[in-house]
């Protein structure tokens, strides 16, 4: 299901995430209320507690958030994703089931990564999957993009070092595994190839493969070297024709370093077949891995010196573009990867320190920053989210969210490593590369807003979950490691039992059955239809946006269904107010900007246009009340100054004019690829 979000912008939208929410939520009832494990481990008991919790939480910030939609959304992402959690959580994994799960998604990842490399290959009109010269498809967000294969990689390159038997099949995933590294090159995102860098060193050190890791590992890294100049070279483009040939050139490099990735996995397996049993094991060990892999990082290191010159004056000066710059002073051509650091995170971290510090027990409501932004802003760019989850989970949800989530993080993580020491060499690998799955998503989450698109964060938390309950096949015997450890304990008369310290059930066995059964359905019957509705109104608004130009009546009409099914939703009628202010019902557009007001009271577009249809109305007092209201929550748009202006003048304002202006002013924010 991951991946088929991933096709549809990464499930960002609630017409995607709505109904995954609803079959999530009732495969949880299905498996917790009517085929619930006798026991569970007290470390994933208090996973999911707190996560709960953190969800409850996340709702009970709709109360006093500023923008309530913000955070009802926030709050059926967590619902989500909790139950995808909960039911990967269930079942124990053993070896096989594991790696199963593994090639599975593997499986996706390549194909979704083949799919979106033809499609971008094959259009006439490629700029429309790029934007800044930079791969958006298939998430619709250039790190969403990159972070799919973030991953992706790592559970490619273990299954390639020997997560599967076949050696056709680990073929293929060295191939796949050179594909999404060279495709996420395209997407030019800095902070994926961190991620990814950060996920592989935690699989080489979590597993006992690591000559194998690291021999799979820098093939993949070879090759993506190779064709990265013709990658990188596709942005900058100066229009749709130079921009095809720059892909096309590209794509041959990508398809000769694909072709050279399976010539060199066939050549390595007939070698191993030809090689002694110890020298293949010797070649699996610690050291073989070492050597290979310090070589490399000496070279990286070499080479990075010859080219940056002082590391420590170029280090402060990224550091300064990180902190200070934003993106209106990055250069719309050349390497994105090499170039400046300029993203103004700074500034989205300043402002969300400075909100947080006025409400830092309860925070200012699930992702809803961007109010607090506009007023804090030093920039002009207009930032939805943190771009970082811990920050943003502290600025929305506080200090009592941030200790959930940091409780469910935790636990599991703990358990996770108990799950490492407590298996065989075998399934410690495998159970390593699912670990290295979700350490790769939370890296790049740490400075991203990746934890909102479902694709990205589903595959991440199922891959945790089975790390937790990884174990080895019935029958095998418990590992050298985990033996000592219980001869150890015991000696100290501490007594470590089989299960790890599981507890017989989450709930008490006083609690029935059908009582635990019944509320399950109940809280899954809610849950849908909160998805349901969620999910409805975002249909009806898009569509209704779609319409709005060509089918003015239509739209209207959309836009009454969205805001009715989503009662919190200011958008849809913000947006009808401008379409029935087109059609010259002045009284229509009054209502509904105080509508719009009324659930969204830190709208500042509302009380600008409230203003001038006050003016309009010929009350200039309560005119310029508003629109200063609008100036105070956005005081970096310079629109509404102008306007402010106007109404002190005696001058008229024509509200198509200023729509016009603030249109004008956003294109020039938004920079594209290819005259597009």
């Amino acid at each position: 299901m991951a991946w088929v979000l991933g096709h549809f912008d990464g499930g960002f939208g609630a017409t995607a995430w709505g109904p995954a929410g609803i079959v999530a939520v009732w495969l949880a009832v299905a498996v917790w209320a009517f085929a619930r494990p006798q026991r569970v481990p007290r470390l994933v008991a208090v996973a999911l507690v707190a996560y709960g919790a953190l969800a409850l939480w996340t709702l009970a910030s709709v109360l006093w958030a500023a923008t309530p939609q913000r955070a009802l959304e926030a709050a059926g992402r967590t619902g989500l994703y909790g139950a995808v959690l909960a039911v990967a959580l269930v079942p124990r994994w053993p070896r096989a089931s594991l790696r199963r799960l593994l090639v599975l998604v593997a499986a996706g990842g390549v194909t979704l990564a083949a799919v979106t490399f033809l499609r971008v290959v094959a259009s006439d009109d490629p700029s429309s999957f790029f934007i800044d010269g930079r791969l958006i498809a298939p998430a619709g967000y250039v790190n969403a993009a990159a972070g799919l294969w973030v991953i992706a990689l790592p559970v490619l390159v273990g299954l390639a070092a020997g997560g599967v038997r076949s050696p056709l099949g680990r073929g293929a995933a060295l191939v796949g595994a050179g594909l999404v590294l060279e495709l996420s090159l395209l997407s030019q995102s800095r902070g994926a190839l961190i991620a990814m860098a950060a996920a592989l060193v935690v699989v080489v050190v979590l597993s006992p493969d690591r000559g194998g890791i690291v021999l799979a590992a820098v093939a993949v890294i070879a090759a993506a070297v190779l064709s990265a100049p013709s990658i990188v070279d596709v942005r900058g483009a100066p229009d749709v024709a130079v921009l095809a040939e720059r892909i096309d050139h590209a794509a041959g490099r990508v398809l000769l370093t694909l072709v050279g990735l399976a010539v060199a996995a066939a050549a390595w397996q007939l070698l191993l077949r030809a090689m002694p049993s110890s020298a293949r094991r010797a070649i699996g060990g610690r050291w073989p891995g070492v050597v290979v892999s310090v070589v490399p990082a000496v070279i990286a290191v070499v080479a990075a010196l010859v080219v940056v010159g002082n590391p420590i004056s170029w280090a402060g000066e990224r550091v300064d573009q990180a902190l200070h710059a934003d993106y209106a002073t990055v250069a719309p051509t050349g390497d994105r990867l090499t170039g400046s650091l300029a993203s103004g995170r700074g500034d989205m971290y300043r402002v969300a320190v400075d909100a947080w510090r006025d409400r830092p027990l309860r925070g200012i409501g699930a992702e809803d920053f961007q109010p607090a932004y506009f007023q804090g802003r030093s920039s002009l760019v207009a930032a939805r989210y943190v771009h970082s989850l811990p920050l943003g989970i502290l600025v929305g949800l506080g200090v009592v969210g941030f200790g959930l989530a940091l409780a469910a993080l935790a636990a599991l993580l703990a358990a996770a490593t108990r799950a490492l020491r407590r298996v065989a060499p075998a399934t410690r690998t495998l159970t390593a590369v699912a670990v290295a799955g979700f350490a790769g998503w939370f890296v790049q989450s740490a400075w991203d807003w990746t934890w909102e698109f479902p694709a990205l964060t589903m595959l991440a938390l199922v891959l945790l979950a089975v790390a937790v309950r990884s174990t080895d096949e019935a029958g095998t015997p418990p590992s050298a490691e985990l033996l000592r450890v219980r001869e150890l304990a015991r000696q100290h008369g501490v007594e470590i039992p089989d299960d790890d310290g599981a507890s017989p059930r989450i709930l008490p066995r006083t609690v029935p059955s059908k009582l635990l059964a019944t509320a399950g359905v109940a809280g899954a019957m809610v849950a849908s239809v909160g998805f349901a509705s969620v999910g409805l109104a975002t249909h009806y608004f898009e569509r209704a946006t779609a319409r709005a130009a060509s089918q003015p009546e239509q739209s209207i009409r959309d836009f009454d269904r969205a805001a009715r099914l989503n009662p919190l939703d200011g958008d849809a009628t913000l947006s009808r107010a401008i379409v029935v202010r087109r059609l010259g019902d002045f009284g229509g557009w009054r209502w509904d900007l105080n509508r719009t007001i009324e659930r969204s009271p830190k709208d500042w577009l509302a009380h600008l246009q409230l203003g001038i249809a006050d003016a309009m109305a010929g009350d200039r007092e309560a005119a310029i009340t508003q629109v200063r209201r609008a100036r105070a929550l956005n005081p970096r748009q310079g629109v509404i100054q102008e306007v402010l202006d106007d109404l002190r003048e005696g001058r008229a304002v024509d509200p198509a004019d200023v729509e016009a202006q603030l249109a004008a002013r956003h294109a020039q924010l938004v920079k594209s690829t290819a005259g597009r």
